[in-house]
């Protein structure tokens, strides 16, 4: 029989990392979706700040929507393995087992 374990410090830290680099990135998404090429003043400039910035704008905003659902499906993951844990614990328990036995192997 095999023990499985999951580290639920890492599993926070992680999805507080993801979470942290979606909050991050929000402000630059937001403002380069205000830039204005014409403020470059030469027209072939101005059009590739335009691409660029919808481009950045686009690539930041699916970045902020990916770190969230991996955070979410992270706290998914530990929900459901702190449910079968405690499951396990009380079908032990049921068994007269109590999980005392072994615990250090």
């Amino acid at each position: 029989m095999s023990d499985l374990a999951v580290d639920y410090a890492v599993l926070k830290r992680v999805r507080h990392n993801l979470d942290h680099i979606a909050e991050l990135m929000k402000k630059p998404g937001q403002e380069m979706e205000h830039v204005n090429g014409d403020s470059m003043g030469v027209p072939e400039l101005a059009e590739r700040m335009d691409d660029f910035g919808d481009e950045w704008s686009y690539g930041i905003k699916q970045l902020t929507k990916f770190s969230g659902k991996a955070s979410e499906a992270l706290l998914k993951v530990k929900e459901s393995f702190e449910k079968l844990d405690h499951e396990l614990a009380e079908a032990n328990k049921a068994q007269g087992k109590g999980g005392a036995k072994g615990a250090g192997k």
